[in-house]
């Protein structure tokens, strides 16, 4: 599911080199914890129910100021069938309710219009970049934030 390069398109990710690194990979973030331990990583495998074929993941790093960023990245042949935003209202209430977040941020490439709509239909707002608190983004990123209460 990893490696088909439409995923790459919009993301400064790579496609995994094997299946060795990807195991690698893998193990690291199963620590759930940043190596300075500042924050937390959350990590969901989306599958299909009647298959358990991997079709996606979403993720999510918890920050110590209550706020978290967010991302999802589903395989191509399931863009387009209202996977992605199901399994990202189940972990963004999980973000919400479990960890007491108080605003979820993310970032897409502007040309991403598929991410865009997705996160605007699932209550996110832009926001302008300079509102971003988890470092810079990229020129070509759009910044957007879901509050709590929203």
């Amino acid at each position: 599911m990893l490696s088909h390069s439409a995923i790459y398109t919009y993301i400064a990710d790579q496609p995994p080199v094997s299946v060795s690194a990807l195991a690698e990979r893998y193990r690291r973030l199963e620590s759930r914890y940043s190596p300075d331990g500042s924050q937390q990583w959350l990590n969901w495998v989306m599958r299909r129910s009647e298959s358990h074929e991997c079709i996606g993941y979403v993720q999510a790093t918890v920050h110590a100021t209550s706020t978290a960023d967010f991302a999802f990245v589903l395989a191509p042949p399931f863009w387009g069938l209202g996977l992605a935003h199901e399994a990202s209202i189940v972990a963004l209430a999980f973000l919400f309710t479990e960890f007491g977040v108080s605003s979820v941020f993310a970032t897409a490439d502007r040309r991403n219009l598929r991410s865009s709509a997705l996160l605007l239909r699932l209550g996110f707002q832009r926001v302008p970049p300079a509102s971003y608190p988890h470092g810079t983004t990229e020129d070509s990123d759009d910044v957007f934030r879901l509050n709590r209460n929203a």
